[in-house]
């Protein structure tokens, strides 16, 4: 076979993808010297992460080749910038047994096996600068992330609930992705409750919740997973295992965030092989012989509850098909006539005007507490300038006021939300009253346990049969609804 001359243009950051183009017509230029066979291989490393995986298989089919061959790099950095990578050595390997040639025509530098001292010296050199360079610009890189990261400013790509932006041709920033933003929040709110990924994850995708990538299928587990423990959402962004306070709007208050995390922590001992499926009655009801837990199993296609004493008290398995119908049957006494909702409701718009002293004092109180510890840190910072305490002792200070501050900030926050939405939980909870029959009936297992937790207390069961009280406030609505006839007594359900 002939021998052959092979071009390769090589970038390896966004900057340098312009350069391609100069380089190939360098190269080319080079190559109208020999009058051998061309073939023209082009990398662009920034774009693409297999890039550097095509090179490496080039450099194993240059190796492959059983005749003489050219190897052209416009420039020596373009060659490598660590010497001591793989393919630099397999084609060191190569130019040592006379297979191959390196040439840098920018460089006026040609590598044979003959090559003089000084030519190699100039090689080993040229390896050496372009391997500073490679050194200096990931230093000044990580020197303006650090930068741009204390600036409050995140450096990657916006989880989902934000998006990216461009404002102009140089700058960027990160909003509130108002599209996903409200599902973000829905999935820490349900979390919060004690619900399950899975569970979470289910009524989001009913309510249409997407990931941001494009054609992407419903969220998992494991995506509802790292949204959940992602600090961005309430205000921290963590980059290299550090932490820094960003300047975007967050999404949740850190309370919720650290209630989530406790539910974490609880959900994580209860998880076993055994532990694993879901049922109604799962962990909600004891026996009414000796108090000891009732747990669901599943045998011949079948439900069936027993308590833990394995039958020791003389409570007998039971069928959930026996209780399950009668559950459901009580469960529609938490609906009332529609004629009534709307005055219910404005009743409870009234008794709503007198929450407001409760939260204004509160609000006062905590924004007070909040103030004195921005006093104690401006007296502790002029002790410190003054030499009255040592910076030891201000930093361990420092960090307690500035917890306290986290938590009393915190508590506004909640304060603030729960002043607004006061009413709107009071009309939530009619709303799930009114509705709880039919959730009961077209959910699965695990949300029909759920809603059983919400709405049910005290649930026994004792020779086949399940005892439990309502909680508020479906019990007022189930004992006026006994009490008013078809819901024609005005004064039992204002009541």
């Amino acid at each position: 076979m002939d021998t052959k001359i092979i071009l390769i243009a090589r970038v390896s950051d966004v900057e340098q993808r312009k350069a391609l183009p100069a380089q190939k017509q360098r190269l080319e230029n080079y190559a109208k010297q020999f009058d051998y066979p061309v073939e023209y291989f082009e990398f662009d490393e920034s774009a693409y992460k297999d890039a550097r995986q095509k090179f490496s298989q080039l450099v194993d089919k240059v190796k492959s080749l059983d005749t003489f061959a050219i190897i052209a790099f416009d420039k020596i950095d373009r060659f490598t910038r660590d010497a001591s990578q793989a393919e630099v050595r397999t084609m060191g390997s190569l130019v040592e047994k006379g297979k191959i040639e390196i040439h840098f025509p920018s460089d006026n530098l040609v590598i044979t096996k003959d090559s003089p001292a000084t030519d190699l010296f100039r090689l080993g050199i040229g390896m050496l600068l372009a391997k500073y360079y490679s050194d200096a610009s990931r230093d000044n890189v990580k020197r303006r992330f650090e930068q741009m990261l204390n600036d409050g400013i995140w450096v990657h790509r916006a989880p989902i609930g934000y998006k990216n932006i461009r404002i102009n041709e140089k700058t960027k920033d990160i909003i509130v992705d108002t599209d996903k933003a409200h599902y973000i929040v829905k999935a820490f709110e349900l979390r919060a409750r004690g619900m399950s990924y899975a569970v979470i994850a289910k009524e989001l995708h009913e309510m249409g919740f997407r990931s941001n990538i494009a054609g992407s299928k419903a969220p998992n587990k494991a995506f509802l997973e790292r949204i959940l423990q992602n600090k961005f959402y309430y205000g921290i962004m963590v980059h290299s295992g550090r932490e820094y306070p960003h300047k975007y709007e967050p999404l949740i208050s850190r309370a919720l965030f650290i209630q989530c995390q406790n539910v974490r922590d609880t959900r994580k001992h209860e998880k076993t092989k055994y532990d694993s499926k879901d049922y109604t009655f799962k962990k909600i009801v004891r026996c009414g012989v000796c108090k000891r837990a009732v747990s669901p199993f599943k045998a011949r296609n079948s439900v069936y509850l027993r308590c833990a004493s394995g039958g020791k008290c003389g409570d007998p398995n039971t069928a959930e098909s026996l209780v399950i119908d009668g559950v459901a049957a009580d469960v529609s006494y938490t609906g009332m006539p529609e004629d009534w909702l709307d005055k219910v409701t404005a009743e409870l718009r009234k008794r709503y005007d007198n929450q407001q002293l409760y939260y204004t004092q509160n609000i006062e109180q905590t924004r007070k507490e909040y103030d004195g510890m921005k006093e104690k840190m401006r007296k502790l910072y002029y002790d410190l300038l003054e030499g009255r305490i040592t910076q030891q002792f201000h930093d361990e200070i420092a960090t307690e006021l500035e917890n306290r501050q986290q938590e009393l900030n915190d508590r506004l926050k909640l304060l603030t939300s729960d002043n607004k939405s006061f009413q709107v939980t009071a009309s939530y909870l009619l709303d799930l009253a009114q509705r709880a029959e039919q959730l009961f009936k077209e959910s699965d297992e695990a949300l029909q346990n759920k809603l059983l937790e919400y709405v049910l207390s005290n649930i026994e069961l004792k020779d086949k049969k399940l005892s439990y009280m309502f909680n508020q406030p479906f019990r007022t609505i189930v004992e006026a609804k006994k009490k008013a006839i078809s819901g024609s007594n005005k004064n039992a359900w204002c009541g």
